[in-house]
């Protein structure tokens, strides 16, 4: 771990070390091994592949796992898992993150159509909500104890269990006509999103409601290629109009 990154990245990692797990006493203070540890680990990353850089989402992930392991298999975890399961999540334009977007609520459409309408009817979009879900790993978003249970399927399962999650978190906030009676504009919708009930949010309620769920691999993987063909399409559009204005 010998590179290093920019000035500009390297002042952005900067910034957000203390912001990561600010009451544990590994990352407590400025000086101690935590945030010690995790600038090397984010400053390597930046500097071995600058054409991906940094970005906020990643801090909050390489400090879980430094909780849980030396600081080299952090490096390399850290490596695996934003190359091989988040591949393209921190690049700019936050491609795969909008495609993801669009699969889960491809996935949502098909389990769960009331909520689906809901959401449509009060044009909130994927992104206004999952993005840190799924960008963090559910990292800022669940109970510590709920989390390493989640991640334990993730690992062993791959990523189907963030969608998984989504879903069922999406659900313990509309799943009932009485839920979405309440929420009837695009903000109280949104921010019951963002503002979760710590009941929804228990390890013995998330993960039997997200593991249920009736989704095969085939459902996963039909919905993958049917979002990444639209999207491809839709940007290809988006192309020709600049380029069309361009040339008028």
């Amino acid at each position: 771990m010998t590179k290093v990154p920019n000035e500009r990245t390297a002042d952005e990692i900067e910034r957000d070390l203390e912001r990561q797990f600010p009451h544990h006493e590994l990352f407590m203070q400025p000086d101690g091994h935590g945030q010690q540890a995790l600038r090397r680990v984010l400053r390597a990353y930046a500097g071995a592949f600058p054409d991906v850089g940094y970005c906020q989402a990643m801090a909050p992930l390489a400090g879980a796992l430094l909780l849980h392991m030396p600081e080299s298999d952090t490096f390399y975890t850290v490596y695996i898992l934003f190359d091989k399961y988040m591949r393209g999540y921190f690049r700019p334009g936050l491609d795969a993150v909008q495609v993801d977007g669009q699969i889960l609520y491809g996935l949502l459409k098909r389990l769960n159509q009331p909520i689906y309408k809901h959401l449509v009817k009060y044009k909130v979009e994927p992104l206004h909500f999952m993005v840190d879900w799924f960008m963090c790993l559910y990292v800022r978003t669940l109970p510590w104890p709920t989390l390493l249970r989640v991640w334990d399927v993730y690992f062993c399962e791959g990523v189907k269990i963030v969608f998984r999650v989504a879903i069922a978190l999406v659900t313990a906030v509309l799943g009932s006509s009485a839920q979405r009676r309440r929420l009837r504009s695009f903000e109280d919708t949104l921010d019951s999103l963002r503002r979760l009930p710590a009941s929804a949010t228990q390890a013995a309620v998330l993960l039997p409601a997200a593991l249920k769920l009736q989704l095969s691999a085939a459902d996963f993987e039909r919905e993958h290629q049917k979002q990444f063909r639209l999207f491809n399409l839709r940007k290809l559009a988006r192309q020709q109009q600049v380029q069309e204005q361009q040339e008028a």
